[in-house]
């Protein structure tokens, strides 16, 4: 019968000696655990840190980002855009310990890839100890020497580290099932095979003792421990004789189980209380957290409430350790309210003198910027560099000694929306003016006969373009006037009688003066036409190829003749269009 190892994983108690640390020294701890020949023994410690680190780390920028609060009681001369995205502030700390906790990750998997090697190797040397053992039940050596190889590969084996896990149990049972049928075949004397049984009952039976003692041991972790390595001591000793297998083996499975029951037991307990514990240390959060949810708390009512805050955490210490499944949640849990609360504490104590001093210099700063740009005729960007400096200022919250500052940077603003908004009048005033001028224009072209010379029309035509250019650029409400002008203008042009590239190529400079300088718009014209050369050659392609396949006789010259028109008409306007993209080219 094969023997089945019982094992169950091993519980450690994680202890809390970090949170009384400063961030440098979290980084350093990390820098001097990295130091570890095994980073899985020290990988809970470490993300421990980890967790208090950004604890803090967490609360710093909470802190950072409610040092910075609107301004309610001044209302700006103009409409300030809302929602705007605040950076993300790093700690000083907080790149030191990337590298360091990146260092450790490094190491972590490094290790983890020469353990997986040495496993693989470990597992190789117990495979070919396993082909020996097989060759050995074959031997025709003398009974002597064969045993002593034997026990040579016995010893090796004992000796060889660990296979990876996917592999022990099938290993095992080869190596188990091989040595079985050496004892049992090879061709040995009796008194030297019963012998070697007898040696390994005895060693059997002596771990079946200590096992026994087990029972009685108090520490379920010490009795576990201790009861692995009798598991693989066991492994590691040969058989006894086939009528004592079973009944030893079983023997000490009965036992096995009954420790790992009673640690089973043990550890469901815990867990039992470890919920118990961690419901009334989550209550003690909550009690922290409803300290300051009150507002404009006086002096005394903040007394009050950090002594209480200091009983909760001394109570929810006394409670005592948690498990790894809830200890880090818990731990979180704590140092999120007590953060949260001596943050809110020292938020309302912040000596106001120095934030007053604080936002003086911001407004001073703000206001300055602001006299620079009283004078810009850059109207556009410079309302929006306005608009800008009025979102900052509103951020700062009001102080009776910025009302100078205030009177200067309002000040500021009016001067040069004022002079923006008289700009505006004579701006919409010259607008209406070149609109009249081109309503004019547009009228004079309807108006206009043609002529039965094509080219006196052109030139008249040409007159008026000249006349509608210098009416002034298109505004946005001129743009049905706009549109109106080029249509009427594309309708007497197609009356002269002209030819249709000629016509193409007056629509189409027709088209670039509607553009004017948008640059995306020439851009998609242009491609707009490449794409239809494209099309065409890929016809003259198609037709060219086609023609190759055409015989002779009278029904496929006329479908020759037909192809090579088709083929010269695409060239001729492949040719034309280059002409398009180059007038475009010069836009």
């Amino acid at each position: 019968m094969t023997e089945k190892i019982i094992e169950t994983s091993d519980i450690k108690e994680v202890k809390l000696d970090n949170n009384q640390l400063i961030l440098q020294d979290l980084i350093d701890k990390i820098n001097l655990l990295c130091e570890s020949n095994n980073p899985y023994s020290v990988s809970k410690e470490i993300e421990e840190i980890k967790s208090v680190f950004y604890n803090r780390i967490n609360a710093y920028k909470k802190e950072t980002e409610n040092t910075i609060i609107n301004n309610t009681k001044e209302k700006l001369c103009k409409d300030i855009e809302d929602n705007k995205e605040s950076k993300n502030k790093y700690h000083p700390l907080e790149i030191s310990f990337k590298i360091s906790y990146n260092s450790f990750k490094k190491l972590k998997k490094e290790f983890r890839n020469k353990k997986t090697n040495e496993e693989q190797k470990n597992l190789e040397i117990k495979k070919q100890i396993i082909k020996e053992i097989d060759i050995l039940s074959k031997d025709e050596e003398s009974l002597k020497i064969t045993f002593e190889k034997f026990r040579l590969l016995q010893k090796k084996w004992n000796s060889t580290g660990y296979v990876p896990i996917t592999e022990n149990n099938n290993i095992w049972q080869s190596y188990q099932h091989h040595v079985e049928l050496f004892y049992d075949y090879i061709k040995l004397n009796k008194d030297l095979r019963d012998l070697d049984f007898k040696r390994n009952f005895e060693e059997k039976t002596q771990i079946l003792e200590k096992a026994k003692k087990l029972l009685k041991e108090s520490s379920i972790n010490i009795a576990h421990k201790v009861l692995q390595e009798l598991h693989e001591h066991w492994k590691n000793i040969g058989p006894v004789e086939r009528e004592q297998r079973d009944i030893i083996w079983r023997k000490f499975q009965s036992i096995s189980k009954e420790i790992n029951t009673k640690r089973n037991d043990y550890f469901l307990t815990l867990k039992q209380q470890n919920k118990q514990k961690l419901d009334s240390k989550n209550l003690l959060c909550k009690k922290i957290d409803d300290l300051y949810s009150f507002k404009d708390l006086s002096h005394k009512d903040w007394e009050k409430a950090t002594t209480k805050c200091k009983g909760f955490e001394e109570e929810w210490r006394k409670l005592g350790n948690l498990n790894r499944d809830n200890l880090k949640v818990s731990w979180k849990n704590l140092r999120t309210s007590l953060d949260n609360f001596y943050n809110a504490k020292r938020e309302h104590y912040k000596n106001k003198k120095i934030i007053s001093k604080k936002i003086i210099e911001n407004k001073l700063a703000i206001c300055k910027q602001a006299e620079k740009l009283k004078n810009s005729t850059d109207w556009h960007k410079t309302a929006k560099e306005l608009i800008k400096l009025q979102e900052e200022w509103k951020k700062f919250p009001h102080s009776s000694l910025s009302n100078e500052i205030w009177n200067r940077f309002r000040l500021a603003c009016n001067t040069f929306f004022n002079a923006r908004k008289e700009n505006f009048k004579n701006v919409i005033k010259l607008e209406e003016e070149a609109s009249n001028k081109k309503k004019k224009v547009v009228n004079k072209l309807k108006k206009l006969n043609l002529s039965e010379s094509p080219k006196n029309t052109l030139k008249e035509l040409e007159v008026i373009k000249l006349e509608w250019k210098n009416t002034g650029k298109v505004t946005k409400r001129d743009k049905s006037i706009n549109d109106e002008f080029y249509k009427t203008l594309e309708l007497k042009y197609e009356k002269i009688g002209l030819s249709k590239i000629e016509l193409d190529n007056i629509k189409l400079q027709n088209k670039i003066d509607l553009i004017g300088d948008n640059k995306n718009a020439i851009l998609k014209e242009k491609n707009l036409i490449k794409m239809k050369i494209d099309s065409l050659k890929k016809e003259i392609f198609q037709y060219e190829n086609n023609i190759s396949f055409f015989g002779h006789g009278n029904a496929t010259e006329k479908l020759l003749l037909q192809a090579q028109n088709k083929i010269s008409n695409s060239k001729t306007e492949i040719a034309s269009l280059y002409k398009k993209i180059q007038m475009l080219n010069k836009a």
